[in-house]
């Protein structure tokens, strides 16, 4: 049984990862999240250190003591747009914290880190679609610039001292856990304000393209990735393998759930890439795995647990 650290395991890709393990019951896992869980307890046999990543000595201890042998590190304190208003902010909040994590791997004799980076924002503006692995990397924006100064990190500590580790760049994943109150998480946002009848507020004209895909199908490529200990200093693309507009994601919402959405267009955001979808084709070869929920179904599932979840009503 593998003892597995997850930082960021109260928030919404973390908490699907501790729910998706927890359910295994393969994993001793243990939750470090400065912050409790807002949707829901935590499950049966998992600990919880309430603490933040800025102490290195703290975490360096909290790894040591509990005998993590892995980590998945999904905890980021900011979105593009707090990333964006404040950059020195942002590397104090996510970049110094992940180093303190990153040493103290080190020190603790880590098997293996697993880096939840962004595959929407380290491209920058890609130059041709579907991107792959090896694409040039231009972020336009401090929180996909972090993310991908973490990568080198990564690969530098690998170098030095033989930390092995897998990164993922999720295109944007959506579903149970996204809280719809956050100006981030179009699927959610956009499903949540639907479902209230309240309008749905557009930067732009609606045709930026990403290739949204549901969280179950992120969850499922990392716990192939565990079943696979030979592979270290890899990068996989994660995402849905297709394209849609903001405009189409709408279309969905109405067509799936018998809605109709009012929608406000405002002014576009210059660090918002036009159009990113990623080539998941490594990922089908390495780690079997292959999205299967598809939009429409994600958008229903993703409308059943709004509904369903007490935090959310009112």
């Amino acid at each position: 049984m593998t003892h597995i650290l997850i930082t960021g395991g109260n928030g919404f890709i973390g908490a699907n990862i501790v729910d998706a393990l927890a359910r295994q019951r393969q994993h001793r896992i243990t939750v470090y999240d400065l912050y409790p869980r807002k949707f829901g307890p935590l499950p049966e046999g998992v600990e919880f250190i309430q603490a933040d990543l800025s102490d290195p000595a703290l975490v360096r201890q909290a790894l040591v003591d509990c005998g993590a042998e892995q980590v998945i590190h999904a905890a980021w304190a900011t979105i593009h747009e707090t990333a964006l208003k404040d950059p020195r902010a942002d590397i104090t909040a996510n970049l110094l914290p992940t180093v303190n994590l990153l040493e103290a791997c080190t020190y603790a004799g880590i098997q293996r880190v697993h880096f939840l980076s962004s595959g929407g924002t380290v491209y920058g503006i890609p130059s041709s679609l579907p991107v792959l692995e090896d694409a040039p990397t231009f972020p336009i924006n401090p929180y996909g610039i972090a993310k991908l100064a973490v990568e080198k990190y990564l690969e530098m500590y690998r170098h030095l001292y033989g930390l092995n580790y897998l990164v993922y760049r999720p295109s944007v994943p959506y579903g149970l856990y996204q809280n719809p109150h956050r100006r981030q998480g179009a699927v959610n946002v956009f499903t949540y304000r639907a479902l209230r009848g309240e309008p749905i507020h557009i930067w732009g004209d609606g045709e930026v393209v990403r290739d949204y895909f549901y969280i179950g199908d992120l969850v499922s490529a990392l716990q192939a990735a565990l079943e696979r200990p030979q592979l270290s200093g890899q990068i996989y693309n994660l995402g849905g393998g297709r394209g849609y507009s903001l405009n189409e994601i709408i279309q969905a919402i109405q067509s799936g759930l018998g809605l109709a959405v009012e929608v406000h267009y405002e002014a576009a955001r210059k660090f918002d890439v036009p159009a990113v979808v990623l080539d998941v084709s490594k990922a089908q070869r390495d780690l079997s795995w292959a999205p299967q929920v598809s939009l429409e179904e994600g958008i229903r599932r993703t409308a059943q647990w709004i509904q369903n979840t007490p935090e959310l009503a009112g």
